[in-house]
């Protein structure tokens, strides 16, 4: 294995000498129930979980009074959440909150850039990482899209009149 390729993921990148803890990122604490990201905030920060777990909810409006957070992603030890905000600046999809006490490393986007810039051969390796880790995210996701239109159809009646 090359020196590169033992950095394709953001936590390996954490022990690279020249990605530097307190510059490039930082390590944050947080106690059980904690919102770490809020749908519709934005911020330049991808995160990597280093202990504990947490769950990636959307916000469904029922009625004018009525709203519900059903958990979409449980995030695990090793997992990076966040993405997004590398390839452009739109407010987030999701809220991101704590399951149990857990330990991120918090990646300054900016600085990842630059430093991509700088060794781009990595940068490669962990973008890739990235869609790896993404894509099923998002075929499950086009799944329950899927399904749910099913649902509906179904549940009015339309299943019939398309037949």
């Amino acid at each position: 294995m090359s020196n590169q390729q033992q950095y394709q993921t953001l936590k390996s990148l954490l022990s690279h000498n020249e990605f530097k803890e307190n510059i490039h990122w930082k390590i944050k604490h947080l106690s059980a129930n904690q919102t770490v990201i809020v749908e519709g905030e934005s911020h330049q920060q991808i995160f990597v979980v280093l202990e504990g777990c947490l769950m990636v909810s959307g916000d469904i409006e029922i009625s004018d009074r009525k709203r519900i957070s059903p958990g979409l992603y449980k995030l695990k030890e090793g997992e990076e959440f966040g993405h997004f905000c590398f390839f452009d600046d739109h407010p987030h999809c999701a809220t991101v909150k704590t399951l149990s006490a857990c330990k991120l490393a918090i990646v300054d986007v900016t600085k990842l850039k630059f430093f991509f810039e700088k060794h781009p051969e990595i940068g490669y390796l962990i973008v890739q990482s990235w869609m790896t880790a993404l894509l099923p995210r998002l075929r499950e996701g086009n799944k329950r899209i899927v399904n749910l239109l099913g649902w509906g159809l179904k549940a009015h009646n339309i299943d019939k009149e398309l037949a």
